[in-house]
């Protein structure tokens, strides 16, 4: 039996003992997979082998697994005694439930993958209760006094199972079904822009996580059906994933392109090694555009992912976490721009026919079919922001109809000017 400050971690993928991962006294991080393990890869950026993974490829791998926002990382290290700068030390107390199918476990605790599942009912008050402190706030403005705005990060989001129409807190190994995120602090309803996007691109076609907007006690929350996890009659089975920095080795804090992070052309260069590389890409392309024309400002890397599914091998994930701009303001007049380029153009209302030609000779799309696809979803997404809104106004959702009156009107304008400039 190992003591609890032990420096060696058991890596499982999808309940199947993977590999080690350690740290040395120097803090140094590596990983290495278990001889003879044959399942899905802990991530592309490190292959099945006998080699032992060091440095920023485990670094970059393990950080995109935590919160992106160093507060929320800081408060998780003060609850368990560690270090919120040392993923590591936070993934021994935080590792049995993490994104995809990956459960870290310190060697004394692998007899937790064996217990019976530990679930807690919780009620709509309780729910609430972790909800309400994001709206015991400063006031909400339509105003985007910041130019970035990560889901990811600045979101306080969490995780629970739902069974039998009831939601449970999970403990132990038990996984969780879905996400629930209140919105972003300071920018007034957001949730309901994040569910109404999510909608629209449901409504158009583009693969996407499925969302509900509910209320717990009055208290709002759009709640994410996990595409990372699968329900069937034995119970829930995690599915693998990663997201696009992992996959390329670029830490969290390197998600945006403009600040040496993925690119578009690093993207489609990572989809030409997925399974169905061609569907991956065109995909990938309804997701990038679909993004552009609702003004969609955050979609950066960790906003894309991978799924590593078993006799399928790696797929493109469902759209996530998208919400868009469009309603907010910008102050000092500047430019939307989005986190991604199309053709090397990534300002809001900018994007023209040289753009998207370019886009389709990085991407090995025809030239044609990729011009087909911009005008398509320009004349598609007005009519689904139309329908979806109608139908949330329908059911009397609070506050759907401030959203509308910012919102449709500018998908509107921007697809209608963006069809005359292809």
């Amino acid at each position: 039996m190992l003591c609890r400050d032990s420096k060696t971690l058991l890596t499982f993928i999808g309940g199947t003992f993977a590999g080690t991962l350690s740290q040395d006294e120097h803090g140094l991080r590596s990983f290495r997979y278990e001889g003879g393990y044959s399942g899905v890869p802990l991530s592309l950026s490190m292959p099945i082998s006998n080699k032992v993974y060091r440095g920023r490829v485990v670094d970059a791998y393990l950080l995109g697994l935590l919160p992106d926002d160093e507060r929320v990382r800081r408060e998780a290290g003060r609850r368990f005694g560690v270090s919120g700068n040392d993923p590591y030390a936070l993934l021994s107390y935080m590792g049995l439930d993490c994104p995809g199918a990956v459960q870290f476990l310190r060697p004394e605790e692998e007899e937790l993958l064996r217990r019976p599942e530990e679930l807690r009912l919780l009620t709509d008050h309780e729910i609430a209760e972790r909800l309400r402190p994001a709206s015991r706030r400063q006031e909400d403005t339509w105003l985007r006094y910041e130019e970035r705005w990560s889901l990811g990060g600045n979101q306080s989001k969490f995780a629970l199972r739902q069974q039998g129409g009831k939601w449970y807190e999970c403990h132990g190994a038990a996984a969780s079904t879905h996400i629930f995120k209140p919105g972003i602090e300071g920018m007034r309803l957001e949730a309901l822009d994040e569910y109404v996007t999510m909608k629209v691109a449901n409504a158009c076609g583009i693969p996407s996580e499925h969302v509900e907007y509910l209320l717990f006690d009055g208290v709002p929350a759009i709640v994410c059906t996990r595409y990372d996890r699968e329900v069937t009659h034995e119970g829930v089975r995690r599915i693998h994933q990663e997201d696009f920095c992992q996959a390329l080795s670029y830490t969290p804090d390197m998600k945006y392109a403009e600040d040496g992070g993925p690119s578009t052309p690093d993207a489609l260069a990572l989809l030409g090694r997925t399974s169905d590389a061609t569907q991956s890409v065109e995909t990938f392309a309804a997701m990038l555009f679909f993004n552009y024309l609702l003004g969609a400002p955050d979609a950066h890397a960790k906003n894309y992912s991978l799924l590593h599914v078993e006799n399928r091998g790696c797929l493109l994930a469902p759209l996530y976490d998208v919400a868009s701009g469009l309603p907010y303001r910008l102050t000092d007049g500047r430019v939307l721009r989005m986190a991604m380029s199309i053709g090397g153009e990534n300002r809001l209302g900018f994007v023209i026919g040289k753009h998207v030609t370019r886009f389709a000779r990085t991407a090995g799309i025809d030239r044609e079919r990729c011009l087909n696809l911009m005008a398509n979803l320009c004349e598609r997404i007005p009519k689904g922001t139309e329908s979806v809104l109608e139908e949330e106004i329908a059911r009397g959702i609070p506050d759907i109809g401030e959203l509308a009156e910012r919102l449709l009107p500018k998908v509107r304008a921007h697809c209608d000017r963006t069809l005359q400039m292809l």
